[in-house]
């Protein structure tokens, strides 16, 4: 059985959000994260959510270990 994973967070700047999102999409998929897509909340602007689909949720902390400060990073957050 899969899980779905959403995280819930602040950003400074959405596009610059997106923008990262789109470019670790590719390694996120290589270690297993499906149908991954970012939502801002249309009544709190600046609140977006991440949801994405994982075998388990153990292969998504594996991913978020190897990748998440890098991404963190380049996303402001």
């Amino acid at each position: 059985m899969s899980v779905i994973v959403q995280y819930i967070v602040r950003v400074p700047d959405v596009d610059r959000f997106v923008a990262t999102s789109d470019k670790y999409a590719p390694m996120m998929q290589e270690m297993g994260s499906r149908n991954g897509s970012v939502y801002e909340d249309e009544n709190d602007p600046g609140l977006v959510s991440t949801i994405s689909e994982w075998d388990s949720h153990d292969q998504m902390h594996a991913a978020s270990d190897k990748v998440g400060d890098d991404f963190n990073r380049e996303a402001g957050t």
